[in-house]
């Protein structure tokens, strides 16, 4: 009996442990079972999260569309208002093209009736000339000539008398001889070219009306040509001024080589950063030209802004302080044109809408990450 009840009591005792070890196993699966039920309801809680971000998401996406389909529309109106400029530009070239044509062409005119009206003033000086010298010639020979005829009487025809005679009328031919050629046609040759030089004269003068005219236009075109630059110098160094003060609390300018005719020379920027002395853009340090070279773009920007501007590091060279002052000039220029910028610095990152990060992944592929940034984001950093 005793040895029975031992034996009982150790297959109690196994029982009692195999007991133990089943409710173990037991309590263990509870525990898994209440930890899939807590993930089961994390995992719904995830999937109604993701299903509200994918109505946002597609919310989102229908007014992007509407965005890009207005968009598209504003790119035809421009690209048709772009086509008709270029119409019109190229009508304008074609015109002035052809004045250009008819300027050199009555250049032309001008300069062969020019010379033209040279020849004949120097043919009728010619012909002026050969008329004095045959008007003296017959001066001489009317002089020459005996008043009355000599009256020859009968008992005079002698062999003498008629060989003196014979000797004079040879003499006679001789000297005409020597007054040929005469031009009988020289008062009509005179006449011709004095109408001749009368209707050069008249179109010599409307050339000169003309040229004039073109020199007026000229003169008219070079003063408004003038105007626009000067306006637009005067805007844009203003805004140079102020913008290189609130960069580099110092002052700056723009200076013309010659203020009178502007474009005979250069423009040079003059900056005179805060505590040092007015120094040329080649003596600056990369710093200093990152900010006067910035103010100058940022200076164009207010006069006529672009749809966007890609800046590629222009913070490399500065220190943190600049870096503010850049990422606060930037996001007050964004109100007329949008900026993308490449930047390692933590202010000009945390001051932009939106970020992008790109890095080298494993092997040799890139990652790129976008997270668009809020100011509760921007203040927990």
């Amino acid at each position: 009996m005793q040895a029975t009840i031992k034996a009982a009591e150790a297959d109690l005792a196994d029982k009692t442990t195999q007991l133990r070890t089943k409710e173990q196993e037991l309590q263990h699966c509870l525990n898994q079972h209440q930890r899939l039920t807590e993930k089961i309801a994390s995992a719904e809680a995830d999937l109604h999260s993701s299903t509200e971000q994918k109505s946002g998401l597609e919310q989102q996406g229908a007014e992007i569309d509407r965005h890009l389909i207005q968009i598209r529309q504003t790119l035809n109106q421009l690209q048709t208002e772009i086509t008709q400029q270029e119409q019109k530009l190229g009508v304008a070239k074609l015109e002035r093209d052809q004045l250009e044509k008819a300027v050199r062409s009555l250049h032309l005119d001008q300069q062969q009736q020019e010379w033209q009206l040279q020849q004949l003033r120097q043919t009728q000086i010619s012909r002026r000339s050969e008329m004095t010298n045959l008007q003296t010639s017959l001066a001489a020979q009317k002089a020459e000539l005996p008043e009355t005829l000599p009256e020859i009487p009968p008992q005079q025809l002698q062999a003498s008398y008629l060989n003196h005679l014979q000797q004079e009328i040879r003499t006679g031919q001789k000297k005409l001889q020597a007054m040929e050629p005469v031009n009988m046609l020289a008062l009509d040759e005179y006449k011709a070219a004095s109408d001749r030089l009368q209707e050069l004269q008249g179109k010599l003068d409307t050339l000169n009306l003309e040229r004039t005219e073109l020199l007026l236009r000229m003169e008219n075109f070079t003063t408004l040509r003038f105007q626009a630059f000067k306006e637009a110098f005067d805007a844009v160094n203003e805004n140079f001024q102020n913008i290189f003060a609130e960069l580099s609390d110092g002052d700056g300018y723009l200076h013309l080589d010659n203020s009178e005719d502007p474009f005979t020379g250069g423009l040079n920027l003059v900056a005179h950063p805060k505590g040092k002395p007015v120094q040329r853009l080649s003596s600056m340090s990369g710093g200093e030209k990152s900010l006067t070279a910035l103010s100058f773009i940022f200076a164009l920007q207010r006069y006529r802004p672009s749809p966007f501007y890609a800046f590629d590091e222009v913070d490399m060279f500065l220190d943190g302080a600049n870096v503010e002052r850049l990422a606060r000039m930037i996001k007050k220029q964004t109100q007329n044109a949008q900026f993308i910028v490449v930047s390692l610095r933590r202010p000009m990152i945390e001051s932009a809408e939106r970020t992008i990060g790109v890095t080298q992944a494993r092997g040799a592929y890139t990652q790129v990450l976008g997270i668009k940034l809020t100011q509760e984001n921007v203040t927990k950093k």
